[in-house]
This record gives C-alpha cells, structure tokens and sequence, in this order.
C-alpha cells in the first residue's frame, strides 16, 4: 500500500537538492520553502488527485508519505521562452558565470528533479519534454540527478508540419523526451504492435514474420568463435527447417555469408533441434527466426516519433473541443502522452505529473486504462497562480490556472460515470 512505501534515505531530497546546487555553483532555491503539514488524502481510492499550488510545496508533501511510490513520471516543464503565456515562462540570469542566462531556470528546476527522483520507485522512469533551448542544461541537471548511467534514451518528437517560422534559418519542427530510469532496473517496455499487415505468414503457432538472420553476425560470429555452432541445417520447399535430413531429399544450409566467411548459428545444436519450428527458409537457402504475433507483443521503440497522433495542432484541437478555445498555449497531445504511459509506465502504476496544464497526463492514462484493463493512478500538480484578466483563459470563466487542470477532469468525470477525482490546495 502507498502508505507503507517510504523507504530510509541517509539522505533528504532537498539535502541532495542543496549539495548539486553547490556543486553546479547554482542558486539553492528551496530554503525559503513554508513546509505545510501535508493534507489527509489516499490516492488510492480515486483515479485522480489533483493538487492545486507550487509544485515545490507539493512535491515536499508527497516526499513525506510517498517516496519510491510513483512509478512513471511525466513533466511538460516551461521551456524558458521568455514569454508570457498563461504561465510565466520568464527565468533568465544575467549572461555571465557558467550558466550565463540559463542559471535562473536551472535553479528552478533542480529541487523539483531532485524530488520527482526520489518519489520514483527502483524501477520507475521519467519522461521530460523540452526543446533545444534548455536541452543541454535540462541534460546536465538530470545525469546529476539521476546518474549518466541511468539515461534511457532521447526521443525526437515530430511536433510541427511546418516547424517553427519565427526561428531564423532553420524551422524547428522537433522537440526532445528525455528518459531517465531510477536505477538498473528500469526498462522500457516498448510499443503494442500495431502493423499487423507485416505478419503475413502463417503456420500451426501463430501468424508470424521473418525479420531476424539466424546466422549471428558483429561480434564473435565466426565459425571459431563457437565451433559448437556451426553445423548443418536443412530445409523443404515450404521453409520449414530441420537438423537432420529426413528422406535424404531436402536442401542443405550452412551458416555462411555472402562473402563466403564462415559464421556460427544464434543456437547450438540441441536448442535448434528442439525450437527448429522457430525457424524458416527462404527458397535460396537463408535462415530466418520467426517472429511471432501475439496479444501482448511488444515492439522495441526507435529514438525518432514522427506520428501526427504527435502534432501540436492535434493537441490544440484537442483541448480546444474540450475547453471551446485554445485556453492554453502549450499543450501536449493525448498520443504521445499515451504511447509514452504504454511503453514506460506499469499497467497498475501511480503516475506523476506536476507540470501538469491541462490534464493531458490524467485524461492519457485514463484512456490506456481502458484500451489494457489497467488501472493506472494519477497526481497531478498544477499552479494556483491568477490568470490574467486579458488572457483567452480567463474569458472562458477560469479564474486560476490549476482551473483549468481540474476542468478537464470535470468533462472526464461528466463522460465517465464511473472516473472519480480529488481536487484540493496544498
């Protein structure tokens, strides 16, 4: 149970917080934090709890009760625009020491990803967007944090059509996830199958596709590095393979390559005799492993998303069909919040998210909740900051920004009857 999650720690997240400040000369921006006694709430017993104010605060809160709980995080954080949007994402420094302008936001975000770290479980993953004004400082804060090591991986999302026509030379039309694991026990566990049309093959096992040499190939591949391994296979008409020849009729293959070097099979001989189902000829002799369909498959990702399941403008359209005008500037589409809950995050996961606008990580795992039967938890935390009294937002009848958070989970619940959440102010 969450209540019984919160493990030792030698040392407090905000300990931690204040010596990588130190070490990367940066401001130590947490001292001054009003600590409030943390509120009574489970998140247990609803789908979504939605906490309203500085994410600073909340997160000291959930660290209090809830380390090593969450198993997935997801952050949107500002980018450091210097615009004002229905945020403020306006932290600049002036241009001099290490950091030059980027010392401000590094500040800011140090705590919070000090924090985010700790509440991870052994196995949790984070997953932060950001584009390239703060990706190499985003970077260096999070192998501090999180340790090199512990880099999954960096996703380049295809975001614009167009990219972005305000840059001068170049219109971006990417932006960057970067994943980081808690520890060695993190793993990605990739995408569903989604191209079923490729199975085009079909035996007594299954449906299946031929995409993998069984003749080993890089590193120690050659006949005398496994002797074992290099032995004769024969195949039918029909690309069914076997290690003895039947009948004396069928064809012979050799693990050997198109230059004529002598290779070694992926098994020895015992395994291949008793897995040989596994494997299919080509008429010109070539050994292939089966790759089976099943419910559960799993496809390994690629660093490269360019879905338009991805495209700001879906993301626009999306909350502009739920809020009836685009009352925030930044958002993320459902897509690829979904797909990053489907390959990073536990069918019974808690799931994080404190820079959270307009609920996309809430509304995302309700829908993966559905789709696979998990049941998925969320926390979202979300500024209770004012909105300006000119801005689209506050037109639309929100007066506070965390508003507008909780009015999605509002069309959710309307949808659902059976989607409960919790709202409240820490």
């Amino acid at each position: 149970m969450l209540a019984n999650v919160q493990k030792h720690h030698s040392v407090s997240p905000l300990a931690e917080a204040s010596r990588l400040a130190r070490l990367l000369h940066l401001a130590d921006t947490h001292p001054s934090l009003s600590f409030r006694s943390p509120p009574d709430t489970n998140f247990e017993d609803v789908d979504c709890c939605l906490l309203k104010g500085d994410n600073l605060d909340a997160l000291s809160f959930l660290t209090s009760k809830y380390l090593g709980a969450f198993n997935f995080c997801y952050i949107d954080p500002p980018y450091n625009t210097g615009t004002k949007f229905v945020y403020d994402d306006r932290r600049t420094s002036p241009d001099a020491g290490i950091w030059g302008k980027h010392a401000a936001w590094m500040s800011f975000m140090l705590p919070r990803l000090v924090l985010m770290h700790a509440l991870l479980d052994e196995s949790g993953v984070a997953a932060i967007s950001i584009d390239d004004y703060e990706y190499a400082h985003l970077k260096i804060l999070l192998d501090h944090v999180f340790g090199a090591e512990n880099h999954l991986g960096t996703l380049i999302v295809h975001r614009s059509k167009n990219g972005k026509g305000s840059k001068a030379n170049i219109a971006v039309s990417h932006e960057q996830v970067l994943l980081y694991g808690k520890t060695a026990k993190a793993k990605i566990h990739g995408l569903p199958e989604l191209d079923l049309d490729s199975y085009s093959k079909q035996d007594e096992h299954g449906r299946y596709k031929v995409d993998g040499l069984f003749r080993k190939k890089g590193e120690a591949s050659r006949r005398e590095d496994r002797p074992n391994m290099f032995f004769p296979l024969y195949y039918d008409a029909s690309g069914n393979v076997f290690t003895e020849n039947v009948g004396g009729k069928l064809k012979e293959a050799l693990p050997v390559d198109s230059k004529g070097v002598e290779r070694r099979w992926l098994w020895g001989p015992e395994k291949t005799a008793q897995e040989s189902w596994k494997l299919y000829a080509s008429p010109k002799g070539v050994i292939y492993v089966k790759n089976y369909l099943t419910e559960e498959k799993r496809v390994k990702i690629r660093s490269l998303w360019d879905s338009p399941r991805y495209l700001t403008e879906r993301a626009t359209n999306e909350i502009t069909e739920i809020y009836g005008d685009k009352v925030f500037e930044t958002p993320k589409p459902l897509g690829l919040i979904e797909d990053l809950i489907k390959c990073c995050a536990s069918k019974d996961a808690l799931i994080l998210d404190y820079f959270c606008g307009t609920a996309t990580t809430a509304h995302a795992a309700y829908n993966v909740n559905r789709l696979d039967g998990g049941t998925r938890k969320v926390v979202l935390v979300e500024q209770n900051a004012v909105i300006s009294k000119d801005h689209i937002a506050a037109l639309k009848g929100f007066q506070r920004i965390a508003d507008i958070s909780e009015r999605r989970l509002e069309v959710i619940a309307s949808r659902d009857s059976d989607y409960t959440y919790r709202a409240q102010e820490v």
